[in-house]
């Protein structure tokens, strides 16, 4: 005899159907369930069609709707069909795996008076994972099918009682429907909200809603409703606050509560735990930055090869750590009183390699990691701070303070700006020496950078290699392109980036400042922001785009359709992300002859290096000459100084980070997963962040916004904001409550 009927309701998404059915027929479960698909009268022939060709198959039982009657009226169809069975309402977009019915239904009948059983999914509200509350993504690396399996290794046999099932799947069991009665049509209509009245109806009925923790059920999610979702959302919850004036206290009790994150936890360390890579420890600062881009990238290169994890220091050199494994995985360390938790776990998941990308604001017992684990570490030389703790090399007034020889001069600077733990420029250079000379590699990204380096710190293995494989072969621009330039009235000058002062941000205002008093035919861009407000027209000649996405940065300086680039830096650049992208047009690039500028605009046509102290007059007299010399020929000048490296020498053995960063053994690593208890056990104070006041602040807010919503008097209102800009205020709220 059949015991349960899996209804999937069918409006529209063909493939989304499609994945959905051949995944239910795809798995055997002991579980005897009649397939049933309702076809709500689809305005897509080729859905009909494709449910017709299963049917004849006879792999389901189809019902075709002579008219489109909605969500609620198409499942109360199916759950009259066999009154004696259970049902699962399943969406069309799902993509249920391995044994989930069977789980589900153990789950049922754990307890006599459960009515109602939801699995997690990425997009299931109360029931989501790895983000609470929230419509996810699959996390990177993982499928629908490995996700369930770990669900049922971490969570077996565990279930958490919820205020209210997730109609995307849920379990309802026969007993349930016959005391409370079907889903209610007349009220929530075409749907949205009927089974959140339904389970507040077998709450009052004494029964019970679980989530299945071990269960995993992928959800696309609004197929079917399209646009219309949001509207329906905010409408059903009203009828619900009318219907049962206690409904959204018990969702947001449950919310603060939060009882299922233990299950949540278990999934992510066993996610972990299951990598069968070797694992390497990144350790950086969080100030974001070229730095963070660069672990960035080079997590991204060697993810096939490696796991990484990224520990990351507060600003504050408190000893907050965070330590991220992908986008959703997170622990907090206070160093001072967790560095023994943080050593256990790194020698579970075996970390066999850690790389240091900055050493600012790190916790002293983090240079003790490579000995204590015994493993060897590496370093990549972002910026200065190892040579001076000014970072860039730049003085009082953030320009390059040009290395100066006698070290008293800069100790006079330190005593200005105290350096932490030292006023000494030697004690500072010999407290780095040694954490250099032990780092089996120190990446520098530019061969200026590495001379530099080796300067002050002879005995380190330096290893020059650029962040990206960068190709700078030639471009000649086209007849065209030199008669749009040489007829231009006005030369347009773009600057990337987000200028701070010794990145050339006041240098900047005042050469275009310079040009406005001069009626120079010359308009600046910055295609960013600066550290402070700068002057604009009509002051200069001068516009600010302000900020923008990596993403949005080719798009701006097309519209802005500039004759050259220009950086205008006053400290020794390391690489310059900012030059990467300039590199990619076929434009004039002007240089200051600092860092790493020189090198990576050596021998490519339409550049110019000039030197970095030259005076606002003299910069507008350059590009006026640029202007006028050579912007209507067809021959340019390379550079006005020729690099003074040999390239060569340096760069003689290309150095690949996908091909020979890592040097460790591809010996066959199995599963973590028998230490998953213990690892829960000794990580689960360390998914909260280390900021409970903030936490605590956020909480209190949340409660005064649910008393708000509530309120009759401020409803009308609540129902003017944006849907989209409620649930962005409540995400942050939730995550961090």
């Amino acid at each position: 005899m059949k015991q349960v009927d899996i209804i999937i309701p069918v409006y529209r998404g063909i493939e989304e159907t499609r994945k959905c059915l051949e995944s239910v027929l795809a798995y055997t479960q002991q579980t005897d369930f009649e397939l049933i698909v309702i076809n709500d009268a689809s305005p897509e022939p080729e859905l009909v069609n494709l449910l017709e060709e299963i049917a004849e198959k006879e792999q389901i039982t189809l019902i075709h709707n002579s008219e489109n009657k909605g969500f609620v009226a198409t499942v109360n169809i199916g759950m009259s069909l066999h009154k004696h069975r259970d049902v699962v309402l399943l969406n069309s977009d799902t993509v249920p795996v391995h044994d989930w019915l069977d789980r589900l239904r153990v789950c049922a009948y754990q307890a006599k008076n459960i009515a109602t059983v939801t699995p997690f999914s990425n997009n299931a509200t109360i029931c989501s994972y790895p983000h609470f509350c929230e419509d996810n993504t699959l996390p990177k690396n993982l499928n629908a099918v490995d996700l369930d399996l770990l669900f049922k290794q971490a969570n077996s046999g565990e279930m958490v009682e919820i205020p209210t099932a997730v109609g995307f799947c849920m379990y309802i069991r026969r007993d349930c429907i016959d005391k409370i009665g079907l889903f209610d049509v007349e009220t929530f209509g075409k749907g949205y909200g009927e089974e959140n009245d339904f389970c507040m109806r077998a709450l009052k009925a004494n029964l019970k809603n679980v989530l299945c923790a071990n269960v995993f059920v992928y959800h696309a999610g609004n197929v079917s409703f399209g646009e219309t979702h949001n509207t329906r959302k905010l409408e059903a919850l009203e009828k619900l606050r009318k219907i049962h004036p206690d409904y959204e206290k018990r969702i947001h009790d449950h919310i603060v509560k939060d009882p299922a994150k233990i299950y949540r936890q278990r999934v992510m360390i066993a996610s972990l735990l299951d990598i069968r890579k070797p694992f390497v420890l990144f350790i950086t600062h969080n100030r974001g930055g070229g730095t963070e881009r660069h672990v960035q990238e080079l997590a991204n290169t060697i993810q096939e090869s490696a796991g990484v994890l990224v520990l990351r220091a507060a600003s504050d050199g408190s000893g907050a750590t965070q330590l991220e494994y992908g986008e959703s995985f997170r622990l907090y360390f206070m160093l001072e009183r967790d560095i023994e938790k943080l050593l256990s776990f790194l020698k579970i998941i075996d970390v066999q390699r850690i790389h240091f990308h900055h050493l600012i604001a790190l916790h002293p017992v983090l240079f003790d990691l490579p000995a204590r684990l015994d493993v060897p570490y590496d370093f990549t030389v972002h910026d200065y701070y190892t040579i001076c703790p000014q970072i860039n090399l730049v003085d009082c007034e953030g320009r390059y303070c040009g290395e100066p020889k006698k070290e008293e001069i800069c100790n006079a600077c330190l005593m200005l700006r105290p350096a932490p733990g030292t006023r000494s420029i030697a004690v500072w250079r010999k407290n780095n020496e040694a954490f250099l000379n032990g780092a089996a590699r120190c990446f520098c990204p530019s061969i200026d950078t590495g001379s530099r380096i080796s300067k002050y710190f002879p005995e380190s293995k330096v290893k020059i290699v650029y962040h990206e494989r960068i190709h700078l072969e030639p471009k000649i621009m086209s007849s065209h392109e030199l008669e749009k330039m040489a007829k231009a009235k006005t030369l347009k000058i773009v600057v990337i980036g987000a200028l701070s002062q010794m990145k050339g941000a006041d240098l900047l205002e005042a050469v275009a400042i310079d040009a406005k008093k001069r009626n120079l035919a010359i308009e600046f861009i910055l295609i960013g922001y600066a550290y402070r407000s700068l002057a604009t027209a009509p002051r200069a000649n001068l516009s600010v785009t302000g900020s923008y996405q990596e993403k949005e940065l080719l798009s701006l300086i097309a519209v802005h359709d500039p004759h050259l680039f220009w950086f205008p830096a006053l400290c020794p650049e390391t690489y310059s992300y900012t030059l990467s992208t300039a590199l990619q047009h076929n434009l004039p690039i002007v240089a200051s002859d600092l860092g790493a500028f020189r090198e990576r605009l050596d021998g490519r046509p339409l550049s110019w290096i000039v030197p970095w102290n030259l005076s606002v007059d003299a910069l507008n007299n350059f590009f006026v000459e640029l202007r006028n010399s050579y912007f209507t020929k067809t021959e340019f000048a390379v550079s006005t100084k020729k690099f003074l490296l040999d390239k060569t020498k340096y760069l003689a053995e290309p150095f690949s980070y996908s091909r020979d960063y890592l040097s460790i053994s591809n010996t066959l690593i199995t599963s973590r997963l028998d230490r998953l208890d213990e690892v829960a056990e000794l990580l689960a104070s360390h998914f909260e962040s280390v900021a409970p006041f903030s936490s605590g602040i956020r909480r209190i807010f949340f409660r005064f916004l649910l008393k708000i919503r509530a309120s009759s008097m401020m409803r009308w209102l609540v129902r003017r904001i944006p849907h989209v800009w409620q649930s962005k205020v409540k995400g942050w709220i939730l995550k961090h409550v």
